[in-house]
């Protein structure tokens, strides 16, 4: 009986969760994709959001994000916060691993720093690896996103414009 009710519980405190994570994104992208900013804009804040939010910073990525908007105000606030959205706990945690993984393949050709202790020596080489992949990694993924916000932006544009043209259309006949 009990754990009828908890699982109940635990499905709609889910699905509430759900869907104010997809309110938010809708939110966020409507509010992109109607600002008068430019393109070029916009993508350059989606990037450089999704390089915050990749850097291993984990639950002060928005914090950084939210100082450095109040410090570059050409900075599209809407764009920095989309690209916190989408890489979230969930979708950070793979990343993190291959970070991981592709320092520990890039740093093997770097020497060790010499320390005594041997549980300091660990946690230098385990830094030192996951921070070399997590920058391999981050740069190429932010430079990704930028196309990638160029490309939707301009497909999103065409597409609101065909929609306004056919509304004049039907207007006009």
């Amino acid at each position: 009986m009990a754990t009828t009710k908890l699982k109940k519980w635990a499905v709609r405190r889910i699905r509430f969760y759900k869907d104010k994570y997809i309110f938010k994104l809708k939110r966020y992208t409507i509010a992109v994709l109607t600002s008068d900013k430019s393109d070029v804009s916009i993508a350059l804040s989606y990037a450089f959001g999704t390089l915050i939010a990749l850097l291993p910073t984990p639950g002060f990525s928005t914090a950084i994000g939210i100082g450095f908007m109040t410090i570059f105000k050409q900075l599209n606030k809407m764009a920095v916060l989309l690209s916190m959205m989408v890489w979230n706990a969930i979708t950070i945690i793979p990343v993190y691993w291959l970070s991981y993984k592709l320092g520990s393949s890039i740093s093997n050709s770097l020497p060790d720093v010499e320390v005594q202790n041997e549980t300091i020596r660990q946690i230098l080489l385990f830094f030192k690896q996951f921070a070399l992949g997590n920058l391999a990694l981050t740069i190429p993924i932010s430079i990704a996103s930028y196309f990638l916000a160029i490309l939707l932006l301009q497909l999103a544009r065409r597409m609101r414009l065909r929609k306004v043209e056919k509304r004049e259309n039907k207007i006009i006949a």
